[in-house]
């Protein structure tokens, strides 16, 4: 008992001195008391002030009572503050830490590091959890049993051309999926993680502007080896289809895919591979090329990129790669 007391108040005192170096950490000392959090969730935000109130209501009006809300505003110039602010001010589950603009993986390892809770839950501010029981099904899930990872379906909202498209991404059944079996990179959101065991390994975003997502789901899921699927829905994704990147983040985009490749070689998954590789025939990727196709630096990481996609290696696993026919100009 003499050691859990100092452990705790050990653990406090580092927490303060934490505070006390970062100004811009708001936060009231009394939460740190409210200990054995279930869920910790963490929240980075940029300019969100259209989404972010139905993503926090989502949150909020979880069944499951006993969680964390970590805020983190990056630099967002639009009402996103206020908002998070005012729900601050209105539930002491929330922890709101304000920053600089960084970037969202850069936001989601601040938000692991100070985590209580016993698992972690990622959500983007302009996306929801699909009902009020998501967290708690997943919870009492992962704690039957016993699965580092768990997660449900997720219903996908993308906006393009002003048209709304709805599809969905689900489990047909419900068990323990071993990852080498699964093999995918995207959707990390859908699922929750052993606070201890992404701290433990030290697995965190890479600091991309864009596509950090990808890379850290890989190596997670890599490190567990295996995941708990439910059949249920527990996700509201939301991604706008037309939205512009800049040149810095269209940088990032591919140097996160260049990642993705050399982890799925790295680790012998090669239907992952043909995956990873076969997003480079995506829009996302052939308009970001072809916007900046003028700019050194990224047709480099292009060139690079494709001439690292060992064809030759891959058939010898009966597994066929086709690239699109733009990228020909950056294999000479």
């Amino acid at each position: 008992m003499i050691v859990s007391v100092t452990k705790i108040i050990i653990k406090f005192i580092i927490f303060i001195s934490f505070c006390n170096y970062n100004e811009d950490y708001l936060f009231d000392y009394s939460k740190f008391f409210l200990t054995n959090k279930k869920i910790s969730i963490v929240i980075p935000v940029f300019n969100s002030e259209k989404y972010l109130s139905a993503c926090l209501n989502s949150v909020i009006n979880q069944t499951l009572k006993n969680i964390e809300i970590i805020c983190i505003d990056d630099g967002s110039t639009d009402n996103s503050s206020i908002i998070l602010q005012s729900f601050n001010d209105m539930d002491n589950r929330f922890i709101v830490i304000n920053q600089t603009n960084q970037g969202s993986g850069y936001s989601r390892n601040k938000g692991i590091n100070i985590s209580t809770g016993k698992y972690i839950s990622f959500l983007d501010s302009d996306d929801m959890y699909y009902n009020n029981h998501a967290l708690e099904l997943l919870y009492d899930k992962a704690r039957r049993y016993h699965a580092t990872i768990c997660g449900g379906g997720m219903e996908k909202i993308r906006i393009a051309f002003n048209q709304t498209i709805i599809n969905y991404t689900f489990f047909k059944n419900e068990g323990f999926i071993k990852y080498s079996d699964y093999q995918y990179d995207y959707d990390y959101q859908r699922y929750i993680y052993n606070a201890n065991f992404l701290k433990r390994n030290k697995l965190y975003f890479p600091k991309y502007l864009r596509y950090q997502d990808p890379p850290f789901f890989i190596k997670a899921m890599d490190k567990a080896k295996k995941f708990y699927a439910i059949k249920n829905f527990t996700n509201i994704y939301r991604k706008n289809i037309d939205k512009e990147f800049n040149l810095k983040q269209v940088i990032d985009l591919f140097l996160g895919l260049k990642e993705c490749l050399e982890l799925a070689e790295k680790m012998k998954y090669f239907r992952l591979y043909k995956v990873v590789a076969e997003r480079l025939n995506m829009k996302l990727f052939l308009k970001s090329a072809k916007k900046f196709d003028k700019d050194e630096n990224l047709n480099k990481i292009i060139i690079k990129l494709i001439k690292s996609i060992n064809m030759e290696k891959i058939k010898k696993h009966e597994i066929n790669v086709t690239i699109d026919k733009y990228y020909t100009n950056f294999s000479g």
